[in-house]
């Protein structure tokens, strides 16, 4: 049985197109289920139109409505954010880690060169990403959803390969 020469981690489709199809789908459920409460409202009009005098009536069913309507907003942003960060992954290596050194998203450096090997969260609405960060200031992320190891792999794969000079921080996950 021969060593393990180096960690090599495509980019992965997979995770993201699952993400797409379930973010379509409560599209639809989202769609579905505004046309739904106005046809109810619209039955209930007709129903009882004598009784629904003033104005009251329309400040109730546009509240009715008009919560629908901002829940299928929200998903469609969702949908479309989805579907753009699929379209924008790119083919190829996300991560490579040996003996040389450590690759994220293109940048390469030789174990010396590495500052931090981390987990971060870039910010609201997007998930945990790995950032490779240079001594020289030099930065580099691949984003966890793109890619099928487990952290705790890339872990032991940086602490192993590093002679335990580095590690990947994973205090990010936590939280």
């Amino acid at each position: 049985m021969s060593p393990i020469v180096e960690l090599v981690v495509p980019y992965d489709a997979g995770p993201l197109t699952q993400k797409v199809a379930r973010r379509r789908a409560l599209v639809r459920s989202r769609i579905i289920s505004l046309v739904i409460t106005v046809v109810v409202l619209v039955v209930i009009y007709f129903w009882q139109r004598e009784q629904l005098q003033g104005n009251g009536f329309l400040v109730v069913y546009g509240v009715v409505v008009g919560i629908p309507v901002v829940w299928l907003v929200v998903v469609l942003i969702m949908y479309f954010r989805a579907r753009k960060q699929l379209r924008s992954l790119q083919p190829g290596i996300a991560v490579q880690i040996g003996p040389p050194g450590i690759m994220v998203a293109g940048l390469g450096a030789s174990w010396s060169e590495v500052a931090a090997v981390a987990a971060a969260k870039p910010g609201v609405g997007k998930g945990p990403v790995l950032r490779l960060t240079l001594h020289d200031g030099r930065q580099a992320a691949v984003p966890f959803e793109h890619i099928t190891v487990f952290p705790a792999t890339l872990d032991g794969a940086v602490r192993a390969f590093s002679a335990s000079r580095h590690g990947v921080d994973l205090s990010a996950l936590d939280n």
